[in-house]
């Protein structure tokens, strides 16, 4: 059963010299079941440490408070038994480097697959969801042997595989060509209309973000300052405002300290 994402006063702190980094501080926010949401911000303002949260891989060393729930079991205490997989999936960022380039696509699938009755059935009914027709030569292929839209099209259905109920995206379009990074929005747009599941993007990409979400987060030094679905065309708070005015097609105007 597909539920809500509901974090309250979640808290993330690394430990320092000085005390504490608050990386995530005090976020309170509910990500609705069947929505796509992007988290934007600054480099530093704790967008992948609260994705690391949503994950479930959060470093032994943080102080971590709050509430990460999940029909109604607070993952911070205890992560299902199928979490990952299953309940939670993962988009990486940069293809050529998720995937263990001296395997061939076949193994790295059926290591994901969970349903291992049927797991070459389901690996290949993905890869074709995904655009790759020739699957028999995808499969047998080592990563490197494909091209950079290809192996994102692997990993997205890898994925899939398990149909999870949400996926984490983080990045997808760092560093990639223009050519790739369309790839990218494409698949993300055939999981939202084949799949039904919820998903969480963290990207620096606006445009991506425009495109493809229901609703924008703002984070700005570990807290969600505005979160909706008109934030982009009507920004209320001072730093979104000042945010977008900073992107390079308004005119790279700098943010006030």
């Amino acid at each position: 059963m597909v539920g809500d994402f509901k974090l309250k006063n979640l808290a993330v702190y690394f430990p320092c010299e000085a005390g504490f980094v608050k990386a995530v501080d005090n976020v309170t926010v509910k990500f609705a079941k069947g929505t796509y949401t992007a988290v934007i911000g600054e480099s530093g303002c704790g967008k992948s440490v609260l994705g690391q949260a949503v994950l479930g891989i959060l470093p032994d060393n943080v102080h971590k408070s709050g509430e990460l729930k999940y029909l109604n079991c607070n993952l911070l205490e205890q992560l299902p038994a199928n979490y990952h997989g299953k309940i939670m999936g993962i988009v990486p960022q940069n293809p050529s480097e998720s995937m263990n380039p001296t395997r061939i696509i076949k193994k790295q699938m059926m290591d994901a697959v969970g349903d291992k009755a049927n797991a070459l059935e389901l690996i290949k009914a993905s890869l074709k969801a995904f655009g790759l027709e020739d699957v028999e030569r995808v499969l047998s292929a080592y990563p490197f042997e494909l091209s950079g839209g290809m192996q994102q099209r692997v990993l997205c259905a890898m994925s899939m595989l398990n149909k999870p109920d949400w996926i984490l995206s983080d990045e997808p379009t760092k560093g990639l060509d223009e050519t790739t990074a369309e790839v990218v929005y494409e698949n993300l747009q055939r999981i939202k209309q084949e799949y039904d599941c919820g998903m969480l993007i963290i990207t620096h990409d606006i445009q991506l973000a425009k495109k493809l979400c229901d609703n924008i987060a703002v984070m700005y030094s570990g807290q969600i300052l505005e979160f909706g679905n008109k934030v982009l065309e009507e920004p209320k708070h001072p730093y979104t405002q000042a945010f977008i005015a900073a992107l390079p097609e308004n005119g790279f105007q700098p943010l006030e300290g």
